[in-house]
């Protein structure tokens, strides 16, 4: 198994190719035995950063998206984290119908911590892809299921899914999946995609453990430490989900430790983490307020609280 090919496609806008590349660079580390094959398909990417990209010393095949593939989807919705360049995946399979069987589809905030091999023992000839619940709480999954009136027992998160290329086409999910996102009046989307993708591929999925996309939002401060310690436990990947993303100066911790030794091996080694104190939203005062009281950095913890509290009060007027 180990000598079968591994083909693995992240799609990307120039905002985050970078990320990309630090977690191509964590799969290739962590793989050195595996043939890995990467697929990554660029869309409004300057050339420069291009020539970036296949300094990494790994095998990697670009394929550039047309503006006008992207045109008809709205790039305005509530989770100011998530850009255009998402519905990319959606293109993928057509795309390398003629060229791979099946392959890994990862978000770029995704970094790899161990052997993948074991994907090809994975079975996905009888359905269209192998996939990840979104949550470890069933509480959270019915709420999805409730709200997107599924007829499956189950909600999985987009960041990972294995996909069967052929079935998929043959299934004409991309075209399915757009009716939803091109209608979004007549369904409760909250995470766009991944809402269209739990609505057409519901049935047509098999569940597999979750360390294949372990997200880092299930976890608690002692536990974001400690998983890396045990390799038993370790994920094979784990995906920083939510908008506080590891690349950002101010989320210290183990997970930016290991971010920035991935980084170390990429062109961009050199390129400070950037801050997020820009994008704050009015829910991240409350949470960084919260961060430094544990930390015992009550003139931080109380100052971010004000600010969350004028900000709130704010909103409401």
């Amino acid at each position: 198994m180990k000598n079968e090919v591994i083909n693995i496609a992240f799609c990307t806008d120039g905002n985050y190719l970078e990320y990309v590349a630090i977690a191509i660079k964590s799969i290739q580390l962590n793989n050195l035995g595996n043939h890995l094959q990467f697929h990554v398909f660029l869309y409004d990417v300057p050339k420069e950063a291009v020539h970036k990209l296949q300094k990494l010393n790994v095998s990697i095949k670009s394929y550039f998206i047309e503006k006008n593939e992207l045109d008809k989807y709205q790039t305005e919705h509530q989770l100011q984290h998530i850009n255009r360049s998402m519905y990319i995946r959606l293109l993928v399979p057509r795309l390398l119908k003629n060229e791979v069987d099946k392959f890994i589809y990862l978000d770029a905030d995704i970094l790899c911590f161990r052997d993948i091999s074991s994907i090809n023992q994975i079975d996905i000839d009888s359905v269209v892809c192998a996939v990840v619940s979104d949550s470890l709480i069933s509480k959270n999954i019915e709420k999805n299921i409730t709200r997107l009136e599924l007829s499956s027992d189950n909600y999985f998160n987009s960041g990972f899914l294995y996909i069967n290329t052929k079935n998929w086409c043959d299934s004409d999910i991309e075209n399915k999946v757009n009716s939803v996102l091109l209608n979004p009046q007549q369904y409760r989307l909250v995470y766009p995609d991944q809402d269209a993708l739990n609505l057409i591929l519901q049935n047509k999925v098999k569940y597999v453990d979750c360390r294949w996309n372990y997200l880092f939002t299930w976890m608690t401060e002692t536990e974001k430490n400690k998983i890396f310690d045990n390799e038993d436990i370790l994920p094979f990947f784990i995906h920083f989900t939510g908008a506080r993303k590891p690349w950002y100066q101010e989320h210290e911790g183990t997970a930016q430790n290991l971010y920035v030794f991935y980084k170390h091996f990429t062109p961009w080694a050199n390129k400070p983490l950037e801050s997020y104190l820009p994008r704050m939203r009015v829910n991240d005062y409350r949470i960084y307020a919260k961060s430094f009281f544990r930390k015992g950095d009550f003139y931080k913890g109380i100052k971010f609280f004000i600010q969350y509290l004028l900000l709130k009060y704010r909103k409401k007027k």
